[in-house]
């Protein structure tokens, strides 16, 4: 169990990292916007805080597995949310995202989701794990 998740999560700080490579994609959003800036004004700051918190919680690796449960309880139920479930006043603009129409927001995307859909699969494993290794110190006593 415990190499599963030590895998799953080098895979989130990997995918954390490589996305550290790639510029946030002003020029897609601006081209999706373009005309409906006013209908979409906060796009760019809600994508931005939107990714941020996800490349947060996949920067921690495997010192994830000190997350308390509480922590844990808080943010699980956030991941619940794709981008546009968390801020429906943007969904009129899914369709438009795609990789001909804006290729760098479009790839972020799928990165993003890959990220959250991981940490959500994961968190129950960290709460296993942390229970396995709980147990055993208690055995060892």
């Amino acid at each position: 169990m415990k190499e599963e998740v030590q895998k799953k999560l080098e895979i989130l700080q990997s995918l954390y990292k490589a996305d550290m490579l790639n510029p946030f994609p002003y020029d897609d959003c601006r081209k999706l916007v373009a005309d409906k800036k006013n209908e979409f004004e906060g796009l760019i700051p809600s994508l931005d805080m939107y990714f941020s918190d996800i490349a947060g919680l996949c920067s921690w690796g495997e010192r994830s597995l000190k997350w308390t449960d509480e922590y844990i309880d808080k943010f699980g139920p956030l991941l619940q949310k794709s981008f546009f479930q968390k801020f429906p006043v943007f969904a009129p603009l899914e369709a438009a995202i795609n990789e001909k129409n804006t290729p760098r927001l479009f790839n972020q995307f799928l990165i993003y989701d890959l990220m959250r859909l991981t940490l959500l699969d994961i968190l129950p494993d960290i709460k296993e794990a942390k229970e396995q290794k709980s147990s055993e110190l208690s055995l060892a006593s």
